[in-house]
């Protein structure tokens, strides 16, 4: 017999071998009991359960002079928003974005660590758009010539109860 045709056989037999194994499921749910669940009784759950909402955006290639250099930075920023939030009361994200391109480029104090920059740009963010209850920013920026290292600043901010 030659090579082919013995390896055809191996793989038929192979094969039938693992039909067997094959099952199908059962188109009646079971409990975790394994008892049979009636779906007419299975009642859902109002409101589909407990509600978080949470939107993202990147700005990306931010040109900032901050620190006597031009700065390279990609901003994530991140938040949830307040319980039942009606939907008249959901912010432009691009409103926000340009808040943070402004807050960015109109930043007062030169020699502010990015940490203390992010910080008070969160405050400030928070303080605008009441319907935010948590807020992240995460402002990353290339290296430059005088510091030749990647580095990032995450802040989060919380409303209290």
């Amino acid at each position: 017999m030659n090579q082919t045709v013995r390896k055809l056989i191996g793989v038929v037999l192979l094969t039938v071998s693992c039909l067997t194994m094959v099952y199908s499921q059962t188109s009646t749910p079971q409990s975790k009991s394994g008892e049979k669940v009636d779906v007419k009784k299975v009642v859902p759950r109002k409101g589909g359960g407990k509600l978080i909402e949470e939107f993202l955006f990147f700005i990306k290639d931010f040109k900032c002079d901050h620190q006597t250099e031009m700065n390279n930075l990609n901003i994530e920023v991140s938040f949830r928003y307040v319980k039942n939030i009606p939907e008249s009361d959901y912010p432009d994200f691009r409103l926000l974005a340009k808040d943070i391109e402004t807050f960015l480029t109109n930043y007062p104090n030169e020699k502010d660590y990015w940490e203390i920059v992010n910080k008070r740009l969160t405050a400030q963010l928070m303080k605008k758009y009441p319907v935010i209850l948590s807020l992240t920013s995460e402002i990353k920026s290339d290296p430059t010539p005088l510091d030749p290292y990647f580095r990032a600043s995450r802040v989060t901010r919380e409303r209290g109860n």
